[in-house]
């Protein structure tokens, strides 16, 4: 999931933007901070760690009006946010335009090619360039609280989120060049622009389980200083450790106090504290921004690939340039928001879709997505 390879993992920062002046006055506003991405056909897993965003207008970003900031940083696993906005954090911050919008992060990375093999890749200095107006410094005093080095991702341009209340980094998966014939690997190339993200999507939010309740199937959920109560639907996706449950109460019983879980909802988080989960995943402790608690056992590797073949007597797909793999009663699937369970899932696969899979130590499917 060595060559240089333009793929797919840009980081677009997307804002509700238009043209107006200066940046920050008197009056503030609330402004949501949510992180997305769109689908890399080459890599299943691009996880980087994000400690701060901030918006700004003199060049050297000295003044900053900050949307996010962690000591720990938050780790994102880019891939996992096609087609849904992931919520950060609500603040209010003084009214008007900017001109620079800055991401700081871990100067590391962890990407996995197509075949499921992982490996630490680097981001590298970047000059801004007339199509990509960004600029990528890994200055030596920028460093974390452990001493390890950080870089800074600027777009520069006018950036308004103040005007509708949203502020979107969208991490557009298809403008990163990687160059992978040297170790670690090393980040070339980012995009960082401004858009508008779609009507259609879903949304996202992690945090730490503080209680469960099995009579109402739901559970309170802490995330950045708020509370929220996440009722888990009776059709639910929930994934915990390297087993699926598709029963609310099935997946109630396994949740505990101080597992780190993202759930996805049709809901915005950032207008209110009680939200449905439609899919819920235990997630390491470090997405959560903890370095402690409860962390799942994972055993299954992921692939991603295009559908070459699919061959319902053996119960079996081809991924381009990995082979074989196999479908159980046990697989689980998700094709533009549609659930299948079983030799469902081959049944309604097409040849020529971008899918990402979790395959255990037997080659077989667990978990197979559609990437739209």
């Amino acid at each position: 999931m060595g060559k240089k390879i333009l793929m797919s993992a840009g980081l677009i920062v997307g804002a509700l933007l238009y043209s107006c002046g200066g940046g920050g006055g008197g009056d503030t506003t609330p402004v949501s901070l949510y992180f997305t991405d769109a689908p890399a056909s080459n890599f299943p897993v691009v996880e980087v760690t994000v400690y701060e965003v901030s918006l700004c207008s003199d060049p050297a970003c000295n003044d900053k009006v900050n949307l996010f900031s962690d000591p720990n940083g938050i780790k994102v696993d880019l891939t996992d946010l096609n087609g849904v906005l992931q919520y950060v954090d609500t603040v209010n911050i003084p009214q008007g335009s900017y001109s620079r919008l800055e991401i700081i992060l871990d100067q590391k990375a962890r990407i996995c090619d197509n075949t499921g093999t992982c490996n630490d890749a680097i981001f590298t200095e970047m000059d801004e360039k007339p199509t990509k107006p960004n600029e990528v410094n890994c200055p030596p005093g920028l460093l974390d609280q452990n001493g390890n080095q950080l870089c800074y991702i600027r777009y520069n341009g006018v950036v308004n989120p103040t005007a509708n209340s949203k502020l979107v980094v969208d991490f557009d998966l298809k403008e990163f060049e990687v160059n992978t014939t040297t170790n670690p690997w090393q980040i070339e190339e980012v995009k960082v622009g401004p858009i508008t993200p779609s009507k259609d999507h879903d949304y996202e939010i992690k945090g730490i389980i503080e209680s469960v309740d099995p009579n109402t199937n739901s559970i309170a959920l802490s995330w950045r200083g708020s509370i929220y109560t996440v009722n888990l639907s009776n059709s639910i996706s929930c994934e915990i450790g390297d087993v699926y449950y598709s029963d609310a109460t099935d997946c109630i019983a396994q949740l505990q106090k101080d597992m780190c879980v993202e759930v996805e909802t049709y809901q915005d988080p950032s207008t209110t504290d009680t939200i449905t989960a439609d899919e819920l995943e235990v997630k390491e402790a470090e997405e959560c921004g903890s370095k402690g608690g409860y962390s799942p056992h994972k055993s299954m590797t992921e692939i991603k690939g295009k559908v070459s073949g699919v061959d319902s007597q053996n119960n079996t797909f081809t991924i381009e340039g990995v082979g074989n793999i196999s479908v159980t009663s046990m697989t689980h699937c998700e094709y533009s928001d549609v659930y299948y369970t079983g030799t469902e899932c081959l049944d309604n696969l097409q040849i020529g879709w971008i899918v990402e899979v979790k395959v255990n130590s037997l080659g077989e499917a667990m978990k197979i997505e559609k990437e739209d």
